[in-house]
């Protein structure tokens, strides 16, 4: 199947309109930010599953592990507030190492 018919099948658009996102993006992956020149594969049309709504191109490790695996977008706002807060506590710098445990034997 020729990269026009896939896209024309599975997700409704012409090379033309993928070009077009491309470009909107900057010819880069909507995530992770990397050029598509990096990859071996064109990036993949990212869509919304329940909804069919397509919402951009992402990068095939973007798509796969960042995007989806995580379709809450509540969810991923929780997860970013919680990243960037943290606490005020610090763990010490110069804290001691633990020695390695001697084996039983010895």
């Amino acid at each position: 199947m020729s990269r026009s018919s896939h896209l024309q099948r599975y997700f409704g658009i012409t090379e033309e309109q993928y070009d077009e996102l491309l470009e909107k993006q900057g010819g880069c992956c909507a995530i992770c930010d990397r050029h598509h020149s990096e990859f071996k594969t064109r990036l993949a049309v990212d869509h919304d599953h329940s909804t069919l709504r397509i919402r951009g191109l992402l990068c095939n490790y973007c798509n796969r592990y960042r995007v989806g695996r995580h379709r809450d977008a509540s969810l991923l706002r929780r997860i970013a507030d919680y990243i960037e807060q943290g606490t005020d506590w610090y763990v010490p710098a110069n804290r001691k190492k633990r020695r390695p445990r001697k084996k039983k034997n010895e």
